[in-house]
């Protein structure tokens, strides 16, 4: 059974003793090993890049995920879990228990303005005594872990073999192809893999999913089974590209020819019906931009939907793997004694690879020159460039407001799941939850001791064992920043800002306990409230190192600026054989026209 409260160093040091005294008693009698009774629970954290609330079936998907429902019936799923709407800034917090800011990962390299980079919120770096949960574990005897994304600040710098993962096998980028190390970004040359700090290479026969889940039952079965282990499983499903084995896409054939405008609708009815939000949810009107699914032609909707298919088939296969791996665990015994935590980083991604216009011809000539194939029939494959665009992205975060990047309740509010031994199987629980405090309950979990004021999260784990209701009171508070994208709680109320081009960088006030779709702004009528919690935040932003933005200073602008110079140092070859090529032809042209205009000889 997980103890209840934190160990203090006093009572450690006894426990400790005693400890040792018994081991040493059973060794000379030749009944057990020495620490064979280090029966502290494993931890298992299983982290999806881009889930949206509702994209597992216990949380009401149209995807397959009978492992993770499983957890879910027998533990706690969380309808009100808080991350960051970056992947880069989620996962600092994931893994350290402070606010990204607290760490310097104030937003992704790839969004973070040159002149922040020597501010202590936006250095990028972390400096060799920064802790995380794999070195605070690691201290206190555990194996430790990673397999997957890393993805946190400048590549290569903050790798997790230098903070405490004794074994790691990690992607040090937001993303790549699911089969091999070509990058999804236009500019960028490859996507860095490392092994123990080391740059490698990928199997020929890789699938991101079942090569990561193989790689941590190595890990796991080759370290001492007397201690107990830390396995960080960070997935690459389902960021772009979306890919999965055709088996499992052809699996979803039919399933999503409604669209999205009908099925956005379904899952908000359905997240009602499972409790996960209130009967009073509405949904807010989607973004202009957004097409009406009754707008497209056939084809348009038969493409559409086959790339929810790659999207749904490429969870289930995710969930398929992490169930052989809790099979594993079973199969040696582990698993009774192992904490398994299953979230996302962030909401789900609305980016898209098909444009309008001449920004379609630049994309359509990045597409020949890398190689990739997004023929309709090609969707999910190894050279494929899919994504679902925000129309579906509005779907996976249904029945909440807008997506990833954007600190509304769809870009923040994610799904999680906890089970395992001393987590009461309680079903929804309604209480907030922030990223950063995962560490904390997971040290308690640990038995580990620890400074609470060190983090800026605190330990849920009483809440999850059943011995209360709530990790935060009514009149307590959590914020949240990202290159201006920003929000505060407390208890029932939320303050939110979002800058272009979803947004107009504006304050508004909503009350997510009857509203979380954030319909009915409410801070006209409850000004001093909103005047409070707006104090509330600038105190948050000074005291981790917030740099204020304006709206002119958008993320998407500052990406969009990195990536067409990246592009242009790629591409100038090509560029330039482009501009010599349409030279030639133009003087072919000039000379051609000349010589038909020239007087025929009598």
């Amino acid at each position: 059974m997980i103890a209840g409260a934190i160990v203090t160093k006093g009572d450690a040091s006894v426990k400790i003793k005693l400890q040792l005294a018994a081991c040493l008693v059973a060794a000379s009698l030749g009944s057990v090993p020495a620490l064979a009774n280090d029966r502290r629970p494993n931890i298992l954290i299983v982290l999806f890049d881009d889930v949206g609330f509702t994209d597992f079936g216990a949380y009401g998907s149209n995807s397959r995920t009978p492992n993770i429902d499983g957890l879910a019936r027998r533990g706690a799923k969380l309808s009100r879990y808080y991350t960051s709407p970056f992947c880069g800034p989620s996962r600092a917090m994931l893994v350290t228990g402070m606010d990204n800011h607290q760490t310097g990962m104030g937003t992704l390299v790839e969004t973070v303005k040159p002149e922040l980079r020597g501010l202590p919120g936006y250095t990028m770096t972390w400096n060799g005594r920064q802790k995380t949960i794999g070195s605070l574990l690691s201290s206190a005897g555990y194996r430790t872990y990673v397999t997957g994304k890393w993805g946190i600040g400048e590549t290569g710098a903050n790798l997790p073999n230098k903070f405490g993962f004794q074994r790691s096998y990690v992607m040090d980028a937001t993303g790549g192809s699911n089969y091999d190390r070509k990058p999804y970004l236009p500019g960028y040359d490859k996507v860095h893999w490392f092994e123990d700090g080391k740059p490698i290479e990928l199997p020929a026969d890789y699938y991101s999913s079942r090569s990561l889940v193989d790689k941590m039952i190595q890990y796991i079965d080759s370290g001492d089974n007397k201690k107990p282990f830390l396995a960080f499983l960070s997935l690459q499903a389902v960021h772009i590209p979306v890919q999965a084995p055709t088996k499992y896409i052809n699996a979803y054939n039919g399933t999503f020819d409604k669209g999205w405008d009908a099925m956005r609708a379904e899952r908000h009815q359905r997240a009602i019906s499972l409790g996960l939000v209130p009967a009073s949810t509405k949904l807010a009107p989607v973004p202009s931009t957004h097409r009406a699914w009754s707008s497209l032609s056939s084809e348009q909707r038969a493409l559409a939907a086959r790339k929810m298919q790659v999207n749904a088939g490429m969870m289930e296969a995710a969930d398929f793997h992490i169930g052989r791996l809790l099979q594993h665990l079973r199969a040696t015994g582990a698993l009774d004694n192992t904490i398994v935590v299953v979230t996302s980083d962030n909401g789900p991604e609305s980016a898209e690879t098909e444009f309008a216009g001449l920004a379609n011809v630049a994309v359509d000539a990045v597409k020949l020159v890398e190689g990739f194939d997004t023929l309709p029939g090609n969707l999910g494959q190894p050279d494929s460039l899919t994504a679902i665009g925000p129309e579906w992205a509005a779907v996976s975060a249904s029945p909440f407001n807008l997506y990833k990047f954007y600190a509304s309740e769809g870009g923040l509010r994610v799904p999680l799941v906890v089970a395992g031994p001393g987590i009461a199987p309680q079903g929804v629980v309604g209480a907030p939850v922030h990223v950063t405090d995962l560490v904390p309950t997971l040290l308690q979990a640990a038995k580990v001791d620890y400074d609470p004021a060190s983090f800026y999260g605190r330990s849920a784990l009483p809440m999850l064992t059943g011995g209360s209701t709530s990790t935060y009171g009514e009149s307590e508070s959590f914020g949240f920043e990202v290159s201006g994208n920003a929000a505060l709680y407390r208890g029932k109320w939320k303050i939110t800002r979002n800058f272009p081009p979803r947004g107009d960088g504006q304050w508004r006030l909503y009350d997510i306990s009857v509203d979380p779709g954030e319909t009915r702004d409410m801070s006209a009528a409850n000004q001093p409230l909103f005047n409070s919690m707006k104090a509330e935040y600038a105190a948050y932003a000074k005291r981790v190192g917030v740099v204020e933005l304006g709206p002119e200073d958008s993320a998407f602008k500052e990406l969009t600026n990195k990536l067409i110079s990246k592009a242009l140092h790629k591409y100038w070859p090509y560029l330039l054989g482009l501009g010599l090529a349409l030279v030639a032809f133009g003087y072919l042209l000039f000379r051609t026209v000349r010589l038909a205009a020239r007087p025929k000889a009598a």
